[in-house]
């Protein structure tokens, strides 16, 4: 039977299940109730439902019918407490994210994302306002879609369903962070669709990055351009795959290629060549759920940058040419367990998350142990209704000089 999507226009409805999947009851999903004035659905029979389902942006542009002019409107947020043994402890509005769409045909769509990081943003303070999506659909096919504008990269679990309440602990795993820069988007066009049957691909042709950002300790996370006077002589391209052999279990494999280079750095150095391969898996089977992701980046031309870089900051440790990460979760819904009428859910979660960005350095440097992370995260994620996540952790973390540092943390999540 053919899976179907909500179009654009009902987005912020469709939005909320990306919480509400790890709290439904097990066995199946409630129906989304039908919005004022719409009539309601037939009931439809409850079946399993996938951890992270086809509730994207991407996704929700597939199986469309019916689909007319309109508007959309939704957001997410989270305010967080951390409290790190080496460290001060602090309290922050992380990120408050507005969303807007437009549906203006049955084939062409506009979506966007707002987003204010740190409470507030001026010259003097640390917050930040970005566009973190704003393209435009192109609606052909269900086996074939176009589009263009700022775009998320693919690549990775939580850089695609980063919303706060989509994902268990307070922090993202470490590889999400360091290995793969969460959240990554970069102007560039390109095509989306479903192939066959839970066989879903997007492949896009995007800006470049800029090895002027490349660091030691966060790799390329500083390096993207991210549509701002981006330097248009670099580009690369990034394509994914995800398969669903059963409902509730998502295969999934990515791969980014590009180079990366800047004015400021001699034309001896070329354009730096990067390329990140990553392959990830989550499933869910009644209250248990688990997901597991593995992340390779290799930076060519890794030691005539570091060089390079050393001659602007004689203390700056080498760029690794390769970077890597990998972490386990498993998890078990209390409520969906033992009372699973109440329509809550408590998840309990343990997480092992390994990130190394200095696995390999170029020849005549010494590698940074410091930024060779392994972490041991477990925790408490309390959802009263499907779109607000109440989470509460504790991380322990031990680094490749043997230092060790331990941390505390609480967030306020929500998403509508």
């Amino acid at each position: 039977m053919e899976r179907r999507a909500p179009s654009l226009s009902r987005l912020a409805l469709v939005a909320l299940a990306l919480a509400g999947s790890l709290a439904a009851p097990s066995g199946g999903a409630r129906a989304a109730e039908p919005a004022k004035g719409e009539p309601s659905a037939p009931a439809q029979p409850e079946t399993p439902v996938t951890e992270l389902p086809r509730e994207t942006a991407v996704e929700t542009s597939l199986g469309r019918a019916g689909v007319g002019a309109g508007n959309s409107f939704g957001g997410y947020g989270e305010l967080t407490y951390s409290a790190p043994s080496n460290g001060q402890a602090v309290v922050d509005l992380r990120r408050f994210v507005l969303y807007f769409g437009h549906d203006y045909s049955e084939h062409i769509r506009f979506y966007s994302e707002v987003e204010v990081e740190h409470a507030v943003s001026s010259a003097t303070d640390k917050g930040e306002v970005e566009i973190e999506q704003a393209y435009l659909d192109g609606l052909l096919h269900r086996k074939l879609n176009l589009r263009g504008g700022v775009i998320l990269m693919p690549v990775g679990i939580v850089n695609v369903y980063h919303e706060p309440p989509s994902f268990n602990g307070v922090d993202r795993p470490d590889v999400d962070t360091f290995v793969i820069p969460t959240t990554w988007r970069e102007p560039g066009i390109g095509a989306f669709g479903e192939l066959a049957e839970g066989l879903r691909y997007q492949l896009y042709f995007v800006n470049g990055l800029n090895a002027n950002g490349f660091t030691a300790e966060s790799a390329i996370a500083e390096g993207h351009q991210e549509a701002q006077l981006a330097n248009a002589g670099v580009f690369g391209g990034v394509a994914r795959l995800d398969y669903e052999p059963v409902l509730g279990t998502v295969l999934g494999v990515s791969a980014y290629s590009g180079t990366s280079r800047t004015p400021p750095l001699p034309p001896s150095i070329g354009r730096v060549p990067v390329t990140l391969l990553e392959a990830d898996a989550r499933t869910r089977v009644g209250a248990f759920s688990a997901r597991a992701e593995v992340a390779f980046l290799f930076i060519g031309d890794a030691g005539a940058l570091s060089h390079e870089l050393a001659d602007v900051n004689p203390d700056a440790p080498p760029i690794a040419s390769q970077s890597r990460g990998a972490y386990l979760e498993v998890a078990y819904d209390l409520l969906t367990r033992f009372a699973p009428r109440t329509g809550q859910g408590l998840a309990a979660f343990v997480r092992f998350d390994y990130a190394d960005t200095q696995a390999v350095v170029p020849a005549g440097f010494a590698a940074r142990t410091e930024f060779r992370r392994y972490s041991e995260v477990m925790g408490l994620v309390y959802r009263p209704i499907p779109q607000i996540g109440l989470k509460a952790d504790y991380r322990f973390r031990q680094f490749g000089d043997h230092t060790t540092a331990q941390e505390l943390a609480s967030a306020i999540t929500w998403l509508f």
